[in-house]
């Protein structure tokens, strides 16, 4: 099972997920936010490696079609030196998160996850057009739906 859930931090700190956002978020340049991503039950990232959302949200899109060409994709996150990978293994995808000294992983069906990123990826794009029209996430929701 794959769960992708995707949290705005508002002015106090707090986390509240990006479909329940009525506002803009404080700082249009600097959107901060965490995506929870569970496979399997194991929690491979969550809000304690939150960041510049919106920009992780872009690199994660431009994963989904690498790992579908090549295999693989790889990232790191926006502020911080945590690595995502993305490894495509026979019909699954090893999920690994490397921070600081802590390795998390997890495997998921290859259809199931690209699906759910795909799909979380573009209801996030879609509210964040809506809340902050002024930036432009054209560019990663052309890379979701390829």
């Amino acid at each position: 099972m794959i769960e992708i859930e995707t949290f705005l931090r508002d002015e106090s700190g707090e986390f509240v997920r990006v479909e329940s956002c009525r506002n803009p978020p404080p700082d249009s340049d600097y959107i901060e936010g965490a995506i929870r991503l569970s496979v399997g039950g194991v929690e491979v990232i969550g809000t304690e490696e939150w960041d510049y959302v919106d920009q992780l949200w872009c690199y994660l899109a431009d994963m989904v079609p690498k790992v579908r060409s090549v295999g693989n994709a790889e990232t790191f996150f926006p502020d911080q030196p945590i690595r995502l990978s993305l490894q495509a293994t026979g019909s699954r995808i090893l999920v690994t998160a490397k921070i600081g000294e802590e390795v998390r992983r997890a495997s998921g069906a290859s259809a199931e996850l690209l699906e759910a990123l795909k799909a979380a990826g573009t209801v996030f794009f879609a509210k964040m057009s809506e809340l902050v029209p002024q930036n432009s996430y054209a560019e990663a929701q052309r890379e979701l739906a390829a």
